[in-house]
């Protein structure tokens, strides 16, 4: 994935690579702020970070989750509630 995500961000007309530019600058941030938890480094993963159970307490609370029919849920641990 860290190959491709190189090969991505080299063509600065394609959208996908500002999607990896922006991942990056958040992994970034969030290893130098210490706010993410284990596994680490957060880098190529969809990171576990310090808040997530109030997180997904706030996203529920949301009108559009209310309302929402379908919603899709990752199995990963910041998804997890505890």
């Amino acid at each position: 994935m860290a190959e491709t995500s190189e090969k991505e961000t080299q063509n600065q007309e394609d959208p996908k690579a500002w999607k990896w530019v922006i991942r990056k600058r958040v992994w970034d941030l969030m290893e130098a702020q210490n706010s993410a938890q284990f596994p680490r480094p957060v880098h190529h993963r969809i990171p576990n970070f310090i808040g997530a159970s109030l997180a997904a307490n706030k996203l529920s609370e949301l009108e559009e989750f209310k309302v929402a029919k379908c919603v899709k849920v990752n199995p990963d641990t910041p998804q997890k509630q505890e």
